[in-house]
């Protein structure tokens, strides 16, 4: 999203521009000629724009004005020929920003920060371009340095002037692989247990990647260099081993601050999905309370569990008019429960349990059930009262349609990473048509749908004997739905 620039930051970016051409012309004056301090000028208007904040043209006439003007302090004599220097200045400028836009490209998997275009600018987020922009900016202008000592070790002739066009290079082959490094972490998380942590395997596959970045890095800079016509001084093989050595560890902090740039990204996409599933849990927990009002512990199931409490109290039944009072007192105060939108798997299979104890007061003998929870799902997190319907669907139309009444199974079992909870019953069962299910088993599949997307799903199908209905509910199990 484009924001305006105050006055401020726009002062901010030209001083900047204007210090870069102060040191670049002042740094190569003493030797008399313009070529390395307007390549160092070029390099400092590509590197402002890169990040996407300063306005090209801005940093190109504020980088170029820094050079008459320095020229006027030590030599007296003010030389508007130097204002030519406009055209070289401005190539890097708007060279940086179309780079910039390549980085955009490059870091469009990741998430964006959430931002405010009216805030002040000092006071908004940065960007992930920005971050990662100043990042590899910072890595090359600090290995120059490193580079020129390398190059002047070998008596390269123009070891600071090399070094500088193989530090632009660098800069540009780094944006280039962004896309390639980031396209291949997300490659790794989406088929490695990411919960296991940084592996060996891993590790060494880091390394490898960073060993073959940098030897394609040494053979470019040189390979290139000898297209500009740069002298191979003392060979190109010697220039190839100083590069390798000199870009390892430059490269391995580019390759680390790219990762790390992807890593923050998820750590930020997994704060909004939390907090998107989260409000979505709310609201969706606020409509299932009304509706579990309104139809699930419906009048009829309150008439009918008000019924058998009469016929318990008339047979002089305390106990049993004590567990089914209880029971609903349970169902209700669960139902009412406001302060979660979501309960561990044990809650909900407790609820479970208490609504067949209270139905059981109606039916007796005529419903048998029975409540499996596998190891390691008891403290998995699922939107509450999502079973409910299911298991009313399976007493209501399963069990109640028979004279015999019949059996209703409950199983909960983890698969890798998802929770299976299955629901099946001996009676008469559900149509399996997705077209023929009730209100029930509809906003069970849309509230999964709004929560978790297409990895939640609810199935609806016969028994292998034909005799009832099976209904399986799959929720992932992930960061956001484990406890």
């Amino acid at each position: 999203m484009k924001t305006r620039r105050s006055i401020q930051e726009l002062s901010v970016w030209a001083i900047l521009a204007f210090a870069g051409g102060c040191f670049a012309s002042w740094t190569d004056a003493a030797a008399n000629e313009v070529q390395g301090a307007v390549l160092a000028a070029m390099l400092a208007a590509f590197a402002l724009t890169l990040p996407g904040r300063a306005p090209a043209l801005l940093v190109a006439v504020a980088a170029t004005i820094a050079f008459p003007i320095v020229h006027a302090l030590r030599a007296h004599v003010f030389d508007p020929s130097y204002l030519m220097l406009i055209i070289p200045t401005s190539i890097a400028a708007f060279g940086g920003r179309l780079a910039g836009t390549l980085l955009d490209t490059a870091t469009s998997r990741l998430a964006e920060v959430e931002t405010t275009p009216s805030a002040p600018w000092t006071s908004r987020p940065l960007s992930k371009r920005f971050v990662l922009a100043v990042g590899l900016v910072t890595i090359a202008v600090a290995g120059l340095p490193a580079v020129s000592t390398s190059l002047g070790a070998l008596r390269h002739p123009a070891a600071a002037w090399l070094a500088m066009v193989w530090q632009v290079m660098t800069l540009l082959g780094w944006i280039g692989f962004t896309p390639l490094i980031l396209r291949e972490r997300a490659t790794s998380n989406a088929t490695a247990n990411v919960e296991a942590g940084l592996t060996a395997f891993g590790a060494l596959r880091h390394a490898a990647a960073v060993a073959v970045l940098t030897v394609t890095h040494a053979l470019a800079v040189v390979s290139i260099s000898v297209l500009l016509f740069i002298p191979m001084v003392p060979s190109w093989g010697a220039l190839v081993r100083a590069a390798f050595f000199a870009y390892l560890p430059l490269d391995l902090l580019a390759y680390l601050t790219i990762l790390s740039l992807g890593y923050v990204s998820d750590t930020e996409r997994h704060r909004r999905e939390t907090a998107r599933r989260e409000a979505a849990l709310r609201a969706e927990t606020l409509d299932s309370r009304m509706s579990a009002l309104r139809a699930r512990l419906n009048p009829h199931f309150l008439f009918n569990a008000l019924n058998s409490v009469d016929v318990l109290a008339r047979a002089g039944n305390a106990d049993g008019m004590s567990k089914v009072l209880g029971g609903l007192t349970s169902l209700l105060r669960y139902v009412l429960d406001e302060r979660r939108p979501n309960v561990p798997l044990r809650d909900e299979l407790e609820f479970v349990r208490q609504y067949f104890e209270v139905q059981q007061a109606r039916f007796g003998d005529r419903l048998r059930y029975s409540i499996i929870a596998r190891p390691g799902v008891d403290d998995a997190l699922i939107p509450q009262l999502i079973l409910q319907p299911i298991i009313e669907n399976a007493v209501e139309h399963g069990i109640a349609r028979t004279l015999d009444g019949g059996a209703v199974r409950v199983e909960a079992v983890r698969q890798t990473d998802v929770l299976e909870v299955t629901v099946e019953d001996d009676g008469a069962g559900v149509p399996t048509e997705p077209s023929t299910h009730g209100i029930g088993l509809s906003s069970t599949r849309e509230r999964l749908a709004r929560l978790f997307g297409d990895r939640a799903s609810v199935t609806v199908e016969s028994r292998a004997d034909a005799r009832g209905t099976r209904v399986v509910v799959r929720i992932p199990l992930d960061a956001q739905t484990r406890g």
